[in-house]
């Protein structure tokens, strides 16, 4: 769940974040030096690699905005094959930048604002990129930093700052979206193959998880997440103790990942068969350790949560569960993806960030049966 922090941000950017880009002056470099100022086009424009030295991505949101932003930053990288790429997040998808070493430096805008804000400008990005697609903020803050160049999405107003400007669409899966950013910058369009691991994990994750896994024998590997980040994309833990339980009979070993708000689901799940065939690493695991623990698992089971994008990103194979979420913009791609949606007519609801109270009782999740994940997991295990 966000903290009250975040919500407190959110809150502020609806309220006055509108009004500050109405009466704000546009501080590119490459727009004040245009003639008579104009508004940047929407085609690519690339920009020669040399000289570019520094480069901000500012990446607000989740753990799952975050993972699926690796395509875009290797595009960058390939580019701009000096410079090095910095993000400017929030607490909860900064583990996702320690996973690998492409990102530089990560900076907190929800911890000392002020100071972080002056230490950005002092290293003064010659490029920055601004991923967000709903808010404000984030491109006053990317004005204030005074970059030659400032790419985004041209969404609620903020194209007038941009001097790479990217038309953004609901329903395109959003690392295509991603890409088309980075498209803007380098003139090439990215390549992207959906049955390929994009997601990089440094070897000392990957020593960690065989560590810990060692002694509980060499059976497949099966990861299940019970969190959600809203009660819109909850599915009950009794559900995923019966998944589990079938995992155990079909001769795997199963272990639960998740934060500290999955405790109690997470141990209910491990109980499972006396608790003899799962290992409950719940609450117990930094981001990228969880990382090495889902990299090595043969299947990964959860509703539409962060660490789905994780296992997307290194190459397992998912079975995940979609309501209110746009399937289309969120669900990963390719053939051992399989989702579990029972496409009601009131699903999904989520439009533009916002997912309003649901009156049916969250039906789109009650509905999805144990049945419909296990024949989903067998789908994956024929593969």
């Amino acid at each position: 769940m966000l903290s009250l922090k975040l919500r407190l941000l959110k809150r502020l950017d609806r309220m006055v974040g509108p009004w500050v880009i109405r009466w704000l002056k546009p501080t590119a470099k490459a727009l004040a030096t245009a003639p008579g100022n104009p508004a940047a086009a929407w085609q690519p424009q690339p920009i020669d690699p040399d000289g570019i030295k520094r480069i901000l991505l500012i990446r607000p949101g989740g753990i799952g905005d975050a993972v699926l932003t690796f395509p875009m930053i290797k595009a960058l990288k390939e580019h701009f094959t000096g410079a090095t790429i910095d993000v400017l997040g929030e607490r909860r998808n900064t583990g996702v930048y320690q996973i690998n070493n492409l990102v530089s430096a990560m900076y907190r805008y929800d911890h000392r604002p002020l100071r972080t804000l002056s230490q950005l400008r002092h290293a003064r990005y010659q490029i920055v990129i601004d991923t967000e697609q709903y808010h404000h903020l984030s491109v006053v803050v990317a004005n204030a930093l005074r970059p030659e160049y400032l790419c985004g999405f041209d969404t609620v107003g903020r194209g007038q700052f941009q001097t790479h400007r990217v038309r953004y669409c609901e329903p395109i899966y959003e690392i295509y979206s991603f890409l088309r950013l980075a498209a803007a910058l380098t003139g090439r369009e990215p390549s992207f193959d959906r049955d390929s691991p994009f997601l990089d994990v440094d070897e000392r994750w990957q020593e960690w998880a065989a560590r810990t896994l060692a002694p509980h024998g060499d059976r497949p590997l099966a990861v299940i997440v019970p969190g959600a980040s809203t009660p819109h994309k909850y599915w009950a833990p009794d559900r995923y103790a019966d998944i589990a339980r079938w995992l155990i009979e079909h001769d795997h070993f199963v272990v639960i990942l998740g934060g500290r708000d999955t405790l109690q689901s997470a141990k209910l799940i491990a109980a499972c068969n006396d608790g003899k065939d799962a290992l409950n690493l719940a609450g117990r695991t930094a981001l990228p350790q969880t990382t090495g623990i889902v990299q090595r698992a043969s299947l990964y089971i959860s509703s539409d949560t962060g660490a789905l994008h994780i296992a997307y990103g290194v190459g397992t194979p998912t079975v995940h569960m979609f309501g209110s979420g746009i399937q289309e913009k969120w669900a990963p791609q390719g053939r051992r993806y399989v989702v579990v949606n029972k496409g009601l007519p009131c699903s999904p609801c989520t439009r533009y960030g916002y997912t309003p109270p649901c009156p049916y009782g969250v039906a789109c999740m009650e509905a999805i049966e144990v049945e419909d994940v296990i024949a989903a997991i067998e789908e994956v295990l024929r593969q």
